[in-house]
């Protein structure tokens, strides 16, 4: 039995919906429906009763819930301890990082750390979604730089490595421009255009609500250059992390305008939870804490 098909099973007797299962897991529906019935086929009996609605564990469902637990974490104990090992022979250090946190120091200091080791060898992975548990246990990541809090487990910890600011971002033709701090309530019928990020719209609707208003979204999109000249033309004005306005190259004039009170996210470093570093994990470790203020 796959070990992944595994913790699939745990997700779904938990949730005991295929839907919530499958959007915590980040897969779809169908491929979670194959993989529990793999299981099934390989163990000889059904685990699941399936209505349209929901679905309930069987007795064989209910047996191999109360040891899959201890399955796991005896495997997943037994994979960081040898991962360990490897890592203490080879000084090898795998850090990865989500595509959208590189803008916020991550790549600079993940670099500069090499230039400062360099006999550590260093192995670096770009993450295109949200962080799987699976990343650090198939040795793919010692660390991860994450800006999403859906990863959150009783497994995985985390602390802060930076904190950025979302802004509205207007063209000059827009009569917002002309301010320098807004409140929310201010952009109550403006159009807009939203990260295509899921924690960031939920950071941005919950605001909103808070503020007495649903926002009026004309486009999503997680391209900064896009939402950019698509604001500097005044088709939309768009609310993205400061950091974003970095990557405008247009030559129309874009504004970017602060929120009262503020809207702010964090960037966050990730790490298996209890479990010791290797030794270039801790130099890393210590090395990201002397650059971030000791916050970590």
């Amino acid at each position: 039995m796959e070990i992944e098909f595994l913790r699939e099973f745990i997700v779904l007797s938990e949730t005991c919906s295929f839907q919530e299962a499958s959007e915590r897991l980040y897969i779809t529906n169908s491929t979670l429906s194959k993989h529990i019935q793999k299981m099934e086929a390989e163990i000889g009996h059904p685990l699941f009763e399936r209505s349209t609605r929901r679905v309930t564990l069987t007795e064989m469902g209910r047996i191999l819930q109360e040891n899959a637990g201890a399955i796991l974490s005896q495997y997943d104990e037994a994979l960081i301890r040898m991962n360990k090992e490897a890592a203490k022979a080879t000084n090898t250090l795998s850090v990865a990082f989500t595509n959208t946190t590189s803008r916020y120091g991550v790549l600079d200091t993940i670099l500069s750390f090499k230039q400062e080791y360099p006999d550590i060898n260093l192995q670096i992975a770009e993450l295109q979604g949200p962080p799987q548990k699976s990343t650090f246990l198939d040795r793919q990541a010692e660390f991860i730089f994450a800006s999403d809090k859906g990863w959150a487990t009783k497994d995985i910890t985390h602390r802060v490595f930076a904190k950025e600011e979302v802004v509205l971002v207007t063209s000059d033709e827009n009569p917002l421009s002309q301010k320098s701090v807004l409140s929310l309530s201010e952009i109550a019928e403006e159009q807009l255009l939203l990260p295509d990020r899921a924690f960031l719209q939920d950071l941005l609707f919950e605001a909103c609500t808070r503020a007495g208003f649903t926002p009026k979204v004309r486009m999503y999109t997680n391209n900064a250059q896009t939402a950019f000249q698509l604001t500097a033309s005044n088709y939309a004005s768009a609310i993205f992390p400061r950091a974003c306005l970095e990557e405008y190259t247009g030559d129309k004039k874009i504004h970017a305008i602060a929120f009262d009170p503020a809207i702010t996210f964090e960037v966050y470093m990730l790490y298996m939870a209890n479990k010791p570093f290797s030794s270039a994990g801790e130099l890393f470790y210590d090395y990201v804490s002397s650059r971030t203020g000791g916050s970590l």
